[in-house]
């Protein structure tokens, strides 16, 4: 079963003969010499094959919702929000990027898995002194996972470093693209709340 977006590449293989004139001139026949033969001028490759077409998936009219717990904390101190999901239902996959400010927040770990197949792999902390880290989750059973409306897919933690500030961590689009992904392969829409932790 492919879940994943892919392009189907067409490409046209393009036969082309050239054809020699073989009798020179009369003149050039008593001389002995011989015309070099011009050949026709090779066609444009670009504008003889055709562009790869995109394929686009089916868009299914569900919507994944996703929420980030508001919470306080103290100068020093770590704290852990959950990301809660309604609206999971038969999902093979989905990527987004989780930010905050780095300024406020400085990563800490993660825990609480509920999903199945989902672990510390399935985040890219190499840039979270950067406030970003995408995510990306596959069912690797390709049988399609539900999840209770509220309940938790996984809890950040971060230590609180800012007293009187706070952050918003928040469901982006960028470096890794929101896509997600249902058990008929149809593409899910992703709607998101963002929770604030304030340092206090």
């Amino acid at each position: 079963m492919t879940i994943r977006l892919f392009f189907f590449l067409s490409a046209l293989l393009i036969l082309g003969s050239c054809q020699s004139d073989a009798s020179g001139s009369t003149a050039d026949q008593q001389s002995g010499t011989t015309q070099p033969e011009t050949a026709a001028p090779a066609p444009d490759e670009k504008e003889a094959r055709p562009q790869p077409s995109l394929y686009q998936p089916p868009q299914s009219t569900e919507v994944l919702f996703l929420s980030i717990d508001d919470q306080t904390a103290a100068a020093g101190e770590t704290v852990c929000t959950p990301v809660r999901a309604r609206g999971f239902n038969s999902l093979l996959s989905m990527q987004y990027t989780v930010a905050w400010n780095p300024d406020v927040l400085t990563f800490k770990g993660l825990k609480d898995f509920g999903l199945p197949y989902l672990s510390i792999q399935n985040f890219g902390t190499t840039r979270v002194q950067e406030g970003v880290m995408p995510v990306a989750w596959i069912d690797n059973a390709l049988k399609g996972v539900t999840v209770s409306a509220g309940n938790p897919l996984y809890t950040i933690c971060f230590e609180a470093k800012a007293g009187g500030q706070s952050s918003p961590v928040q469901i982006i689009d960028q470096p890794t693209a929101i896509e997600v992904v249902n058990l008929g392969e149809k593409l899910v829409g992703l709607d998101s709340e963002p929770g604030t932790i304030t340092v206090q």
